[in-house]
């Protein structure tokens, strides 16, 4: 498998690996701290040799391991890492519960893990559990949902969000021709990604003056309930002619849903991940669009970010804000849906 993509980065990548923090510190480095703000508390983190057969355990913590993009996160991660028999990963599933999520937090600290990579269930409620955690020496690096944003910690690695609702937006007002109603499948509301996603596409769509939302209802990220909300919109709008859903699985149950009322390829659908489901039905004519991020490339990112800090005399305190990586979004409709090789194909 390769991870071909190049990534849209807040700081240079050298070797295949992210900048060495002695040189910047992701370019969130404090230089003053009469002048800036300094991360809250202390650090008892101390440099591992990762490399020199040093025995390193790194937990990944999902909302949910069992959707798409957990799964990709997760073999990236693992991937990243199986060159070194010293290096082990374990991973946990929240199963969609922030009260689990952090109860698991708990546990890997108190276990003496050397990083944890984390997809915040609830940025609120997972904020105390990451300042613990950075405070104790153990780096956290977030993953697409990240904690509060005062909460300054190692790193947080996500697929564009705002942007990717703006470009789903234009693309869907071209195949529309302007003008329709259209609805939008929210995620769940209160998540950073969630409601980025759908900002963007509002501020984008009202541009356009011939295509009216006529409703938004939340399936919380799951196919099942998106056929459910797709189906209420069918017969509330039989004229519908869009629906911007704020992940591929919703867009897929919206899809299946179409098909079943006899609508496939009827109605503008479009999603945002780029998951190989959605792909493949895009390749159909059963979705319009999504919006790609390779998450392969960005759990392996997570975990080279990971590695880079556990193996270095860095620690959080030494941020004044937590540094981005941001994956490159790839724009796919059926003209270029070809363009994803079936090996980055997650």
């Amino acid at each position: 498998m390769r991870f071909g993509f190049k990534k849209f980065i807040a700081f240079t990548v050298a070797a295949g690996m992210i900048m060495n923090f002695s040189t910047a510190v992701f370019a969130a480095r404090r230089e003053d701290p009469a002048k800036q703000k300094v991360a809250a508390g202390s650090s008892s983190k101390k440099r591992i040799d990762v490399y020199g057969g040093a025995p390193v355990k790194i937990a990944y913590i999902a909302h949910d391991v069992g959707t798409p993009n957990n799964q990709g996160w997760k073999e990236g991660i693992e991937r990243e890492c199986a060159s070194w028999s010293n290096i082990k990963v374990d991973s946990y599933s929240a199963e969609e519960s922030a009260e689990k999520q952090v109860q698991i937090m708990t546990d890997c600290i108190n276990q003496g893990y050397n990083a944890i990579i984390l997809q915040c269930s609830d940025g609120t409620a997972l904020a105390p559990s990451v300042r613990q955690a950075e405070e104790a020496g153990i780096p956290v690096i977030t993953l697409n949902l990240d904690c509060a944003s005062d909460t300054v910690h190692s790193a947080l690695v996500m697929a564009v969000d705002y942007d990717a609702g703006r470009m789903a937006a234009d693309k869907m007002a071209e195949q529309m021709g302007g003008k329709g109603d259209i609805a939008i499948i929210q995620g769940v509301p209160g998540l950073a990604r969630t409601d980025n996603l759908e900002q963007g596409f509002r501020d984008t769509i009202a541009k356009y003056s011939g295509i009216k939302i006529v409703d938004a209802q939340t399936a919380s990220f799951q196919k099942d309930t998106a056929m459910t909300v797709m189906n209420s919109f069918l017969q509330s709008y039989p004229d519908l002619k869009g629906v911007f859903a704020i992940n591929d699985a919703m867009a897929e149950g919206a899809a299946l849903a179409a098909e079943s009322a006899n609508k496939k390829g009827q109605i503008c659908i479009w999603g945002a991940d780029g998951e190989k489901d959605a792909l493949a039905m895009i390749e159909s004519g059963a979705m319009s669009g999504t919006i790609y991020t390779n998450s392969w490339d960005e759990g392996s990112t997570a975990a080279k970010i990971a590695l880079l800090m556990i193996g270095s005399e860095y620690s959080y305190t030494v941020l004044t804000e937590t540094p981005k990586v941001i994956m490159e979004p790839i724009v796919v409709t059926s003209e270029t849906v070809g363009s994803i090789a079936p090996e980055d194909r997650w």
